[in-house]
């Protein structure tokens, strides 16, 4: 699987959704457009990213879309504020990595299980 800065891209998905979300939510002032479009891009090509690299992929992609399309949906369907876009995207984007990703993927390398007495690193 390739990685983005030795991070997968899954990760630099979650942390870039989580630093805007919060950024957002403090009122530092971005324009509720941008904020939207940059979500949505960020979700969507991350989404298909992951989607290409792991064996589980369209869950990932279907992710991606899901917050891009909300994120898309609540600026200009809604025309909802920047503090407003950034509370509902965030629950979804935790609502559907609660739901749908969590109990549908599985890791691509299995985890190691340390035998008694002695710690695996």
């Amino acid at each position: 699987m390739g990685k983005v800065y030795g991070r997968e891209p899954a990760v630099w998905l979650a942390a870039v959704g989580a630093v805007w979300q919060i950024l957002s939510a403090f009122g530092l002032g971005f324009d509720a457009q941008l904020q939207s479009i940059i979500t949505a891009v960020v979700a969507a090509v991350l989404g298909v990213i992951v989607a290409v690299q792991v064996g589980d992929g369209i869950i990932a992609a279907v992710n991606g879309l899901v917050v891009a399309g909300v994120s898309l949906a609540s600026y200009f369907a809604f025309e909802w504020g920047a503090e407003t876009q950034a509370q509902v995207v965030g629950a979804v984007m935790l609502l559907v990595a609660w739901v749908v990703t969590r109990p549908n993927v599985t890791a691509p390398v299995p985890a190691v299980v340390s035998p008694p007495g002695k710690l695996v690193a």
